[in-house]
């Protein structure tokens, strides 16, 4: 039996260590040894606190010990930083348990894993992560800036040609009047285009502060209520959310949620039903729009929340563009997806403690 012990600790990747009641280091495995940084000569046999006690820079790896030794905690888990005799800084899970005879302390083991070429992979994921999102940052202030240019130029030459249009339709006869309203009516068109652009590059997050969900609900219900799709339709709400505050810029986060009972009108064609639901999970917030119409196309699964994707027979197709703009605003995300019965559920998740 202490052969297969010996084998079994020899071979063990994980590091192990045995102290007795003086804190003399009684048992120790290669492993130990190795990812420590100390000769198994220069371990075994000797006291622990002569060893590390004066490294002040393992203070928080030595701290896994000493509350063993000091608490009642059966067993405590910590993952800290090493720093090996040689200079190598590591990572390392360490479990130290303390076994307790009247009391007093008998021993106590200690099991270390080296997690430093995990947590190294980390590092370099994080950074490389934190580089995307900078550059998706840099690229999405570069498309909002060319936005706000674009709709800056274009406005006043689309003026100045809808009006002479409507200056020239008023004088001209029969045959001239109707290539005068087309170019009239297209460029209605393009004025919708440019005032969606325009307001697009403007959503910035202003203040932020605390507000109840259901209050917010309503207030984005309110801003649709004089809305030529809204007016004459009964609308069936059915909302199911816990009585929460959440923290937002308060006329943002109405306007995103009320592009998206918009949306839910838009493409319901008989009766409406709209269900608002919320719940917390993970630290964040999610609140979804499900409603009774079509859903989405294949195409609108895929292009939602691209500009100017719609397939509205009016519209510049930014409503879903604008609500990814402000739920982004909020460090937040939105999901899009079909429901069983033909629906259309859209889903802003926002972090409760982000701000």
């Amino acid at each position: 039996m202490e052969k297969i012990v010996e084998t079994i600790l020899t071979n063990l990747p994980v590091g192990l260590f045995i102290l007795d009641s003086k804190g003399t280091i009684i048992e120790a495995n290669p492993s130990a040894c190795r990812i420590l940084g100390c000769p198994i000569e220069g371990f075994v046999g000797n006291n622990w606190g002569d060893i590390f006690l004066s490294q002040e820079q393992n203070s928080e790896f030595n701290g896994v010990v000493l509350d063993a030794i000091q608490k009642e905690t059966p067993t405590i888990k910590r993952i800290t930083p090493y720093q090996a005799p040689d200079g190598t800084k590591r990572y390392l899970s360490v479990i130290s348990s303390a076994e307790r005879e009247n009391g007093k302390i008998k021993a106590i083991v200690v099991l270390i894993e080296d997690l430093t070429d995990l947590y190294r992979m980390h590092d370099r994921e994080k950074t490389i992560l934190e580089q995307n999102h900078k550059l998706a940052d840099q690229r999405a202030n570069s498309l909002i800036a060319f936005a706000r240019s674009v709709a800056h130029q274009i406005r006043n030459p689309i003026m100045s040609i809808a009006g002479f249009a409507r200056l020239l339709e008023r004088k001209a006869n029969i045959i001239a009047r109707e290539p005068l309203e087309a170019i009239t009516e297209e460029t209605r068109k393009l004025e919708t285009i440019v005032r969606a652009v325009s307001e697009y590059s403007q959503i910035t997050q202003g203040k932020v502060s605390s507000i109840n969900l259901w209050v917010l609900i309503e207030e984005a219900k309110k801003r649709i209520g004089n809305h030529p799709l809204i007016k004459d339709q009964q609308i069936k709400w059915k909302t199911e959310c816990p009585d929460m505050n959440i923290k937002a810029d308060r006329d943002l986060m109405a306007q995103a949620l009320s592009e998206l009972f918009l949306n839910s009108v838009e493409f319901t064609d008989s009766e409406i039903s709209i269900r608002i639901c919320a719940r917390e999970e993970n630290q964040d917030i999610h609140i979804s729009v499900t409603d009774s119409g079509s859903g989405f196309t294949p195409d609108g699964l895929k292009m939602a929340f691209d500009p100017f994707f719609t397939t509205k027979t009016v519209g510049a197709g930014m409503g879903l563009t604008r609500t990814k703009r402000i739920v982004n605003e909020h460090q937040g995300n939105v999901s899009i997806e079909n429901t069983p019965n033909n629906g259309a559920r859209v889903t802003i998740s926002l972090p409760i403690n982000s701000f």
